[in-house]
């Protein structure tokens, strides 16, 4: 464990959260299967050349950092990932994440989620975080830890629901969270169910800055952002260049009434790009055309400025706060 007090934990080792530059809070490079591709083929993202390619386009764009959120066994590929971050080093900085999704995909009587003890997974988690991932994602029922460390953890909750398995993995989280100080990020299944994971982990003891929401720009209710701001944590949009959902402008006139009510310090912004045909490199393989992770900065930043958002919010949004969410915290850890 490093002596410095406010790190964050980089695929590559330890650095200072002033180092991370302009982060994108939840993306994906590099999908390897697993239960998402139930839903959908386009969630196999195994091309190496391609994701590298995605990556340089971002940075050319202005970004730096990027958090890669897939975790064990839905979609999490350490030996592909470590290659991207050895072929970017000093160019990139990428951070993996450890932990779980929503629970239909996992089973519901015989997934080690479901079978294992809380107190054991947490020792699991932990071990991912603080000694090394294991190159096979858990899956089983050999582990080979890597010195690559995961730097956040990831829990999963289902739409308007959380199942039990989700309420688990929520403790198991807060568990880990307390021995390690590392970041908290949630997938809320359609920008469902936020305040009662906030509350829940908050109950447990996780400290409100450590505890960040992915997916609620799917809900876009602006009035229900401000009651989850209210609870003290950050907010990840993290869906730009989605019309099924709703316009860019809607979410974009969203976050400038979060910044116009005083939440400028609690939003983060990402492109959460996981599916072939969200990114422009994949997409290029098959002679589609098609925006990717850049557009959150050619085309969303250049929005928000132009509906009157500050410089300085900017900033916040993409390079200070990221600094705090992301970071571990040594002198919280029990």
């Amino acid at each position: 464990m490093t002596n410095q007090k406010k790190f964050v934990r980089t695929i590559l080792g330890d650095i200072d959260p002033k180092d991370m530059g302009v982060v994108d809070c939840h993306d994906h490079l590099i999908k390897n299967g697993g239960p998402e591709m139930e839903e959908h083929v386009d969630f196999l993202m195994i091309d190496t050349a391609a994701a590298q390619k995605e990556l340089q386009s971002y940075l050319d764009a202005g970004g730096k950092t990027m958090v890669t959120m897939d975790p064990p066994n839905v979609g999490r590929d350490v030996p592909r990932m470590l290659e991207i971050a050895k072929n970017f080093k000093g160019k990139a900085h990428l951070i993996m994440s450890t932990g779980f999704h929503k629970a239909k995909f996992y089973d519901k009587y015989c997934s080690w989620l479901k079978t294992v003890g809380e107190d054991k997974i947490v020792a699991m988690m932990v071990a991912e975080i603080e000694e090394g991932m294991d190159i096979h994602s858990y899956n089983g029922p050999v582990v080979e830890r890597v010195a690559a460390k995961a730097g956040i953890i990831k829990v999963g909750t289902g739409y308007a629901t959380i199942d039990p398995l989700e309420q688990k993995s929520l403790r198991i989280a807060a568990k880990t969270n307390l021995k390690t100080g590392v970041p908290i990020l949630i997938h809320t299944q359609l920008g469902t169910m936020a305040l009662e994971v906030c509350q829940e982990l908050l109950s447990l003891g996780v400290k409100p800055d450590k505890i960040i929401l992915s997916h609620l720009n799917k809900n876009p209710d602006k009035y229900y952002y401000e009651k989850v701001c209210q609870q003290g944590v950050f907010i990840a949009f993290d869906g730009p260049d989605r019309a099924k959902y709703y316009p860019d402008s809607l979410l974009a006139e969203n976050i400038k009434y979060l910044i116009d009510k005083g939440y400028q310090k609690q939003i983060l912004l990402a492109m959460d790009a996981g599916r072939f045909y969200y990114q422009t490199a994949y997409s290029a393989t098959k002679g589609h055309i098609s925006y990717g992770i850049a557009y959150m900065l050619t085309h969303f930043v250049p929005l928000l400025k132009e509906i009157g958002v500050s410089q300085s919010a900017i900033d916040d949004i993409l390079v200070n706060n990221p600094q705090v969410a992301l970071a571990f915290d040594n002198s919280k850890r029990n």
